[in-house]
C-alpha cells in the first residue's frame, strides 16, 4: 500500500482486497487457492528464526583485548540487496560478554540473507568480504577495533541456539491464538491477528562512519560494499636468522622486523602458532612468515625498540 495513506483509504483498499479474493475464492477456487498458499509460504519465511550459517574467530585489540566470536546467520527477514553492486543489508545483535566455564570471550550475532550466504558459499572471496563486512560494522558500531585476522571454528553457531534467536530477534513474544476450525480458508485468515503491531518495524539506515549517533541492536544496517576496500598496507623489511649449537640443531629463531611508523609495541599485533608467524600494525603494516623450524610459541619473546624502531622476536626452536 501506498504510504501516508489516511487510514480511510486504507480500509477501502483492504476492504477491495477482501472483496477480490472472496470473488475469486467462487470464480476461480485453483486460482484462490494458489494465490493464498503462495503468500502464507512467503509469511512463514519472513516468520521463519535466523540460522546459523558460520562462526568466525577473531581478536579485539582496543580498548581492552578479548577474544571475539562471530555468529553468521541466514534470517530471512534481512533483505537481499537489490543488484549485485547494492549495498549488502545486515542486522545484528548487541555485543556480549559471556562467561561459559572457564572460557571468557565476547560475542556477537550477525544476520545475513540466507541468498547471500549461499553466493559466499560458492565464492570464498565474497565469503570473506562478508567476514570483513561484519568485522568493520562492529568496529564502528561498537567502537573497538578488531586484528584484521580471523579464522573459522569448525562449528556453526557459538553459544545456544535461543541466545543467538534472542540477540536478533528480541525476547520471544507469545504465540498468537489460532483461529477457529471451521469455515473457508479466507474466513480464517481474517481471523489472524498481528501480534506487537504496534510496535515499529526495524528502519533501515546507512552504515555511518564512527562517530554518529549510537543505534539500537537489532537494527537492519545497509553497508557498501565499497566500505570493504582495506587500506593500503606495507610489508615491512625483516630480517629471519636461525641459531644452530655445536652439533648444527637449530635452537632459536631471530626475526627482526623494521616498522618506521610504530612508535610502540602496544600497536602490534603478534600471532605466533608452531609454523609460521604473523605481525599486523592496522592500516600500515602486514608479514606472514612461515617458520623454517617449529617453535615453542608459548615461549617466544617479543621486544621494540623505539629508538630504531625494530621488533625484535626471539622464538626457541622446539
Amino acid at each position: 500500500m501506498a504510504a501516508g495513506l489516511p487510514q480511510q483509504g486504507m480500509l477501502d483498499q483492504v476492504n477491495q482486497l477482501w472483496s477480490m479474493l472472496d470473488d475469486m475464492s467462487q470464480t476461480n477456487p485453483e486460482s484462490y487457492q494458489k494465490f493464498i498458499k503462495r503468500h502464507l509460504q512467503e509469511g512463514l519465511e519472513q516468520c521463519a528464526p535466523p540460522e546459523p550459517h558460520t562462526c568466525v574467530e577473531t581478536r579485539i585489540l582496543d580498548p581492552e583485548e578479548d577474544v571475539l566470536y562471530i555468529n553468521l546467520c541466514g534470517w530471512s527477514r534481512v533483505p537481499a540487496p537489490e543488484s549485485d553492486s547494492a549495498p549488502v543489508p545486515l542486522s545484528a545483535g548487541k555485543l556480549e560478554k559471556v562467561n561459559e566455564g572457564n572460557e571468557v570471550y565476547k560475542l556477537v550475532d550477525v544476520a545475513y540473507n540466507p541468498r547471500v550466504l549461499k553466493r559466499g558459499e560458492e565464492d570464498g572471496i565474497e565469503m570473506d568480504q562478508l567476514i570483513r563486512l561484519a568485522m568493520k560494522y562492529i568496529e564502528q558500531q561498537y567502537e573497538v577495533r578488531l586484528t584484521r585476522s580471523y579464522e573459522l571454528a569448525s562449528y556453526k553457531l557459538k553459544g545456544s541456539a535461543t541466545r543467538m534467536k534472542q540477540s536478533l530477534s528480541g525476547p520471544a513474544k507469545p504465540n498468537p491464538q489460532t483461529p477457529e476450525s471451521g469455515g473457508s480458508l479466507l474466513q480464517q485468515i481474517r481471523c489472524l491477528r498481528v501480534e506487537g503491531e504496534a510496535e515499529s518495524s526495524p528502519s533501515i539506515e546507512l552504515f555511518t562512519e564512527k562517530g554518529s549517533k549510537p543505534r539500537k541492536a537489532g537494527f537492519i544496517e545497509v553497508l557498501s560494499s565499497t566500505e570493504l576496500e582495506p587500506a593500503p598496507v606495507q610489508t615491512p623489511s625483516y630480517h629471519l636468522s636461525v641459531s644452530k649449537d655445536e652439533n648444527g640443531r637449530a635452537t632459536t629463531i631471530q626475526l627482526n622486523v623494521h616498522l618506521p611508523e610504530v612508535s610502540s609495541v602496544s600497536e602490534c599485533d603478534l600471532a605466533i602458532s608452531q609454523d609460521d608467524v604473523l605481525i599486523e600494525v592496522q592500516d600500515r603494516y602486514r608479514l606472514h612468515l612461515n617458520l623454517p623450524e617449529s617453535v615453542d610459541e608459548e615461549s617466544v619473546n617479543a621486544k621494540f625498540n623505539r629508538s630504531r624502531r625494530v621488533l625484535f622476536v626471539t622464538m626457541p626452536v622446539l
